[in-house]
């Protein structure tokens, strides 16, 4: 039997922190949107910044949102991309592979290596795992063997299998860097080796990806179309099989998660939440906004927690796209609002900040809010935005502290 006094619903915004932008009169897109609902959670809860791992640092989705999920904030550097991707498309990893979080890209031969000119490949999205088949087994010889499986969009997953490997090898994503960022050379982080055998592994496979992609019938016909061809790959967070901790479950609860982001249900996995997908649940503005709340409310009937996950503000402010995620929040606000008449705890935040006008995550807080049945009013008239949490009712803290608040207010225990 559950031992909360309420069940919760918590909202994961990605990318919902955002600043200033010109287009929209010097205002975010929080604070251009109209959203009485979340407006009223935030009047009637409790509502403040969140830095999602710390001030200064700056978050990814994996990071930001796993200490949403309940990671143990000690176990924040053991938590690397890689492994939460391969959980995520159900690909279990057995004990000496190395995982790696991989992105189709558009890149030119340059300098004896690659260049990228498109580090998403215009977020390729048919042919996506026509190209992946390619790239199933590819054999690198001293009997270690590649293995690419696509994900959603230009996402996917790499997986190295063989003796002697060792995740401990650097990034060759540039990041989100002005065009024609080199491809980096993946490089061993310590005299491992194992770690230089991987690192010459993946940068091997990387020169052969492009010569399987490069003049593949889906790249052909995407540069006749005008579209960037996903002739590339690029990797970062190699990691390995682990065991995380969850402050949720050590509390004997129990949580779904609602996403449509491979990340994200990597992360619900690898927690042992039961993960609840459907083909209309998807990463982009297109995802069904009402049916993941549905989905949340069906699933505290077997839980005591439901986690839902919205990814689209996120590719809204890295397209710098800042009046489409504007719109995504209006529309996201719409479906709130029945939330506030059950009784249940309302709780939103995000995983990380994403500027519009940049187009790149950044280290500033994320406005954040919960509201408990037991709370009762609390501030009127309040737009709920990154300004107007500058000074809520909650002090400045980070995702592990909303967490416990939130899990307190479950309980009936939340402060005064």
């Amino acid at each position: 039997m559950s031992s909360v006094k309420y069940k919760c619903v918590l909202v994961i915004v990605d990318g919902l922190g955002d600043l200033p932008v010109e287009s929209l009169r010097g205002q975010t897109p929080l604070e251009a949107a109209h959203t009485p609902a979340l407006d009223g959670l935030a009047a009637a809860g409790r509502c403040g910044l969140v830095d999602p791992v710390g001030q200064g640092a700056q978050p990814n989705t994996h990071s930001g949102a796993g200490l949403l999920l309940g990671l143990e904030p000690a176990e924040l550097p053991t938590l690397m991309r890689g492994p939460v991707e391969a959980e995520g498309a159900g690909r279990v990893l057995q004990a000496g592979e190395v995982a790696l979080r991989a992105n189709f890209a558009h890149v030119k031969p340059a300098f004896g290596g690659f260049v990228v000119l498109d580090r998403r490949a215009g977020r390729i999205t048919e042919g996506a795992r026509e190209l992946a088949a390619v790239l199933q087994h590819v054999d690198l010889g001293d009997g270690v063997v590649a293995e690419f499986q696509s994900t959603h969009q230009h996402r996917g997953v790499l997986v190295l299998s063989g003796e002697g490997l060792d995740p401990g090898v650097s990034d060759t994503d540039p990041g989100d860097e002005e065009l024609s960022a080199p491809v980096l050379k993946c490089m061993a982080l310590s005299l491992s080796p194992a770690a230089r055998k991987t690192a010459e592994k993946i940068n091997l496979y990387l020169r052969l990806a492009n010569g399987l992609l490069q003049n593949h019938p889906v790249n052909i016909a995407r540069s006749l179309a005008g579209k960037p061809p996903a002739n590339g790959i690029i990797t970062r967070g190699a990691g390995s099989r682990g065991v995380l901790h969850n402050v949720i479950r050590q509390q004997g609860l129990s949580a779904a998660v609602i996403s449509g982001c491979n990340t994200v249900c990597g992360l619900g996995r690898m927690f042992g939440y039961e993960v609840i997908s459907n083909p209309s649940f998807t990463g982009g503005v297109d995802t069904d906004i009402a049916g993941k709340i549905q989905a949340a409310l069906d699933a505290l009937q077997r839980n005591d927690m439901a986690f839902v996950h919205f990814k689209a503000p996120d590719v809204c402010a890295h397209d710098r796209k800042p009046a489409a995620k504007r719109d995504f929040l209006e529309r996201m606000d719409k479906v709130l609002a029945p939330l506030m008449n059950r009784k249940i705890i309302t709780a939103l935040a995000a995983d990380h900040s994403t500027d519009s006008n940049t187009g790149k995550h950044t280290a500033h807080p994320v406005p954040a809010l919960f509201y408990s049945p037991d709370h009762g009013a609390g501030l009127v008239g309040l737009n709920f935005s990154e300004r107007s949490c500058l000074n809520g009712s909650m002090n400045r803290q980070n995702s592990s502290d909303f967490l416990q608040k939130v899990l307190a207010a479950m309980k009936g225990q939340l402060d005064t």
